[in-house]
C-alpha cells in the first residue's frame, strides 16, 4: 500500500499564523514557534514512516508564493503540494484527492498545532485504515481534530462537516453515520494555540525531555530573547 503522511500547513509568517499567542509572544516569536510545530510535527512524521517503508510525506502548504517561509521548517525529503480551495473542507477534500490521483492509497493528513502528538496516534491511524469505507479521525480536547485518514475520498463528510467549530466531532459522527462510514477516533490530544496551552506544553517538555525537540529549543531562545532585551 503506498501511504501518504501530509502536514497540513500555513506558511510560518508573523501575524500570520498563532495569532492567539501575540501578547503572551511577540508576532515574530509566534511564528517561529509555529515553525517548530511543523519540524516536530515532521520529526514524528519521519519517525512513523521509518517503520512504514511505502510511506511518503508531504507538505500541504498555503498560500502560494511564500513557500521560502518553509525553509526554517526541517522537512527534509518531503513532497510539497499547495493547498487548494476556500475553505477548510474543500482544502482537505481537494489535497485528499490530489494524492489519490497522485496514486496514494492511504492517506492521513495531521494539523500543525499540536508538536508533541503521541507518535502511536499517528501510527494507529495508518494502521486502522483497512478498506475504503473507514475513516479515522484524531480528536483534540477542545473538540477539534488534529488528524485525519481516509483510504477513499468521501466528499459529503469533507464537505459538511463544520470545520471551524467546536461540533467538528459532532458533525463528522453525524455525516459518517449517514454515509455509512466507519468513524475510526483516536485518543484524544491537545493543541497549543492560547497562552494557557503554551504553559501546557512548557510543563510537558520539563518532565519529557524526548519529546518536541524544536519547540524546546525555540521556547529557550525567545525566553533569552526577553531577558536579553529586558536587561
Amino acid at each position: 500500500m503506498k501511504e501518504a503522511l501530509v502536514l497540513l500547513a500555513k506558511a510560518p509568517l508573523p501575524h500570520q499564523v498563532k495569532t492567539r499567542l501575540i501578547g503572551t509572544l511577540t508576532a515574530e516569536d509566534a511564528a517561529d514557534l509555529y515553525a517548530a510545530f511543523l519540524s516536530d510535527t515532521f520529526a514524528l512524521m519521519e519517525e512513523v514512516a521509518a517503520e512504514r517503508e511505502a510511506a511518503r510525506l508531504v507538505l500541504c502548504y498555503t498560500p502560494a508564493g511564500e513557500e521560502e517561509a518553509f525553509e526554517k521548517v526541517e522537512r527534509e525529503g518531503s513532497l510539497m503540494l499547495l493547498q487548494r480551495g476556500a475553505t477548510v473542507g474543500e482544502r482537505l477534500q481537494n489535497c485528499f484527492a490530489d494524492l489519490f490521483e497522485l496514486g496514494y492509497t492511504s492517506v492521513v493528513i495531521l494539523g500543525g498545532d499540536s508538536p508533541t502528538l503521541p507518535g502511536e496516534n499517528v501510527w494507529a491511524a495508518c494502521e486502522s485504515l483497512t478498506n475504503d469505507n473507514q475513516v479515522v479521525i484524531g480528536p483534540t480536547e477542545d473538540a477539534g481534530y488534529d488528524l485525519i485518514g481516509m483510504r477513499a475520498l468521501h466528499q459529503t463528510l469533507l464537505q459538511y462537516t463544520p470545520w471551524r467549530t467546536k461540533e467538528v466531532l459532532a458533525g463528522l459522527r453525524a455525516h459518517a453515520h449517514d454515509a455509512k462510514l466507519e468513524l475510526i477516533e483516536l485518543p484524544a490530544w491537545y493543541e497549543v494555540d492560547t497562552a494557557e496551552e503554551l504553559e501546557r506544553l512548557r510543563q510537558e517538555l520539563k518532565e519529557r525531555k524526548d519529546l518536541g525537540y524544536y519547540s524546546r529549543r525555540c521556547l529557550k531562545e525567545t525566553a533569552k530573547r526577553a531577558v536579553d532585551q529586558g536587561g
